[in-house]
């Protein structure tokens, strides 16, 4: 995939998707040949963190945290950031069962889809390429800014991707995946976007996380290094 003098804007659900998803593509793989890259997170007011228990009061200490933790993910991966206000699931929803936010329900009428997406119009101005989440493992807010992702693919697929979300991924078959992102309603095709996901670069994302990393980020890792994995995005044909 040829992404050498472009600008990439990459649709960032959460404050970690970016870095955990594509970094290795944007350490030595097709973003880090972009002219230049930008992340924009739609849910930037969050309370969660593996640290305490992730009460309501506690979202503005967890939200700064958190937005320094992607400062310095951005200077480490070379892009820009900036953050909007919405509140993720678990700090609007108000639970953490993972039945409220993971799952097939229709997100289709949701209003947030409609003020994502005029987000992403505004930030597709003068960017060459446009990469969405695909909504792999089915958490909401990755779901709510992938039919985003799609409905501007519909009209227009031209610089549009979608990258398949870690830590998910690592539990998913190829066909799971696949059958995941054909949720979306769009013709697509997958394309590499990074060699074999390295160590080292799983080692910077834990450090710079550490409000988010568990185990089950962990074992993810191991899966992706052991069985050579590669990042990927979606292409709409």
């Amino acid at each position: 995939m040829d992404t050498s003098g472009r600008k990439i804007v990459l649709v960032s659900p959460h404050y970690d998707d970016v870095p955990l998803s594509l970094g290795q593509s944007l350490v030595d793989g097709a973003l880090s040949r972009a002219r230049r890259v930008e992340v924009r997170v739609v849910f930037g007011r969050t309370n969660w963190s593996v640290m305490f228990h992730p009460k309501p009061s506690r979202a503005r200490v967890v939200t700064a945290v958190r937005r320094t933790e992607e400062a310095l993910a951005a200077r480490r991966f070379g892009y820009r950031v900036r953050t909007e206000q919405l509140e993720e699931a678990i700090l609007r929803l108000g639970t953490l069962d993972p039945e409220a936010f993971r799952g097939d329900g229709p997100v289709a009428d949701d209003p947030l889809v409609d003020k994502i997406e005029a987000m992403a119009r505004r930030w597709g101005r003068g960017a060459d390429e446009v990469w969405f989440c695909a909504g792999v493992g089915r958490h909401v807010d990755h779901r709510l800014v992938a039919e985003a992702g799609a409905r501007l693919a519909r009209e227009d697929a031209g610089g549009i991707a979608f990258y398949e979300e870690r830590p998910y991924t690592a539990y998913l078959t190829d066909e799971q995946i696949a059958q995941e992102v054909s949720a979306l309603g769009l013709p697509m095709a997958p394309s590499a976007v990074s060699g074999p996901i390295a160590a080292s670069t799983q080692r910077t994302v834990r450090r710079i996380y550490r409000s988010q990393i568990d185990e089950y980020f962990r074992e993810a890792q191991e899966i992706d290094r052991s069985e050579g994995r590669v990042e990927r995005v979606w292409l709409p044909t």
